[in-house]
């Protein structure tokens, strides 16, 4: 934490120093601990992603929750998070429908389920509108804290080589069971029956979060300060996870920003690298990264799981009957039907949000979620990075609220007339 620390403290201190010539100490201060809320939800939901506590844990609830709803209160205590009007009323408008369908439907739900679809996706309605730059420090920022993950992550790979995958993953091998959380695939072997992992980053649930966040990383570094060894060292992290969702953000951001932003030479450059990885592939073990597109045809795959085993429960469970397509089966009732399939089905977004809302709930959840996302300030094509990386996880992974809120949604600036008054002035 304290490589997190200094990156926070070097984004203040030159606003320190001329507060500190201006006599306006105190607002310094005040700035830092925006920063500080401000970045909450993304240190959370990287660094604090595997922990959880008991019974939580094993019902996949990361502590980062905690941490995201202590700076949501934290925040508008302080005064420093102000709630914008327009997202609120979107936020009460699908609540309150799909609030509704669950009281007069047939069919029971969850209510645990329903309080945190509301605790979570509240945090959306929220914005630190005291400075314009919110947005490029959360990014730069961003970039810090992949450069560091980035690091580690390749230090694991070598850890694991040299010394063992005990000592390469040590929250799972040292930290006890009871206070990570379950559910998520955080030691999975590069190919069936290999005995080396998919790194992980030390710190993510996942080794897809880490190729993922490493994505995302790649694109903001492109549209930003274009350090081309960033990128590099980046790139090589990505592809230690082995794992093809941090590919897919890529395929489709990364031909757009290097058009978008004429970066030709890399361009060339990367058609040229990747024509070389192709020779080298069988020497540097690619083509078990590679021959994860094929797993796409095996109902027992994780690409399965994920991305196709979901349209069959639609088909068995949900197209069938027209109100429950419309309406759904209600909050927490997609396990309930997954279990039933003869495959392994994932909780994806769309899966789970379409299934236990219906067609009507699924679309006033994503019209909501992206209308918050896609009206931040943020390079689109950032907003479109981030936003992917909803569709590639379930609706109650941290992973994804993390970036949204630190890098879009938070630092949005929104119009005077849409901020409703808080308590303290930041």
């Amino acid at each position: 934490m304290s490589v997190i620390s200094l990156a926070v403290s070097a984004q203040t201190r030159r606003a320190g120093l001329l507060a500190s010539q201006t006599g306006l100490l105190p607002q310094a201060k005040g700035r830092r601990w925006a920063l500080l809320l401000l970045y909450t939800p993304l240190l959370a939901s990287t660094l604090l992603a595997k922990l959880s506590v008991p019974p939580f844990a094993a019902q996949s609830l990361s502590i980062a929750y905690l941490f995201i709803l202590l700076a949501m209160v934290l925040g508008l205590l302080l005064g420093y998070l102000r709630l914008d009007t327009a997202r609120l009323s979107f936020f009460l408008l699908f609540i309150g429908c799909i609030g509704t369908i669950q009281v007069f439907s047939t069919e029971s739900f969850s209510l645990a389920s329903m309080l945190l679809l509301v605790t979570l996706y509240s945090a959306y309605v929220l914005c630190l509108p005291s400075q314009d730059q919110n947005g490029e420090q959360a990014m730069h920022f961003f970039l810090q804290l992949a450069s560091v993950l980035a690091l580690a992550g390749i230090a694991q790979y070598g850890v694991q080589l040299a010394f063992g995958a005990r000592f390469a993953f040590p929250v799972e091998n040292f930290v006890p069971d009871a206070f990570l959380i379950h559910g998520f695939n955080a030691q999975a072997p590069i190919a069936y029956g290999d005995a080396t992992f998919r790194v992980n980053g030390i710190v993510f649930a996942e080794p897809s979060f880490f190729s993922q966040f490493m994505a995302v990383a790649i694109v903001i570094e492109l549209l930003t300060h274009n350090r081309l060894a960033n990128v590099a060292l980046y790139a090589l992290a990505l592809m230690l996870s082995y794992s093809g969702t941090g590919v897919l953000v890529l395929a489709v951001c990364g031909p757009l920003v290097l058009i978008t932003r004429r970066h030709w030479g890399l361009a060339w450059l990367t058609l040229g690298g990747s024509l070389l990885l192709v020779v080298l592939g069988s020497y540097l073990d690619l083509d078990k990264f590679t021959g994860r597109i094929g797993e796409f045809g095996s109902t027992r795959s994780s690409a399965s799981a994920r991305f196709i085993s979901g349209f069959w429960v639609f088909e068995q469970y949900l197209w069938p009957y027209p109100m429950k397509a419309l309406f759904g089966y209600g909050a927490g009732a997609f396990p309930n039907y997954a279990i039933r399939m003869p495959f392994p089905v994932a909780e994806m977004t769309l899966f789970k949000m379409v299934f236990e809302y219906g067609v009507l709930g699924a679309t006033l959840y994503f019209c909501f979620i992206f209308y918050c996302v896609f009206r931040s300030t943020a390079p689109i094509l950032v907003r479109l990075a981030v936003a992917l990386t909803l569709l590639l996880n379930g609706p109650f992974v941290p992973f994804f609220h993390g970036m949204a809120l630190s890098l879009l949604v938070w630092p949005q600036r929104p119009d005077p007339d849409t901020l409703a008054p808080s308590r303290a002035s930041p």
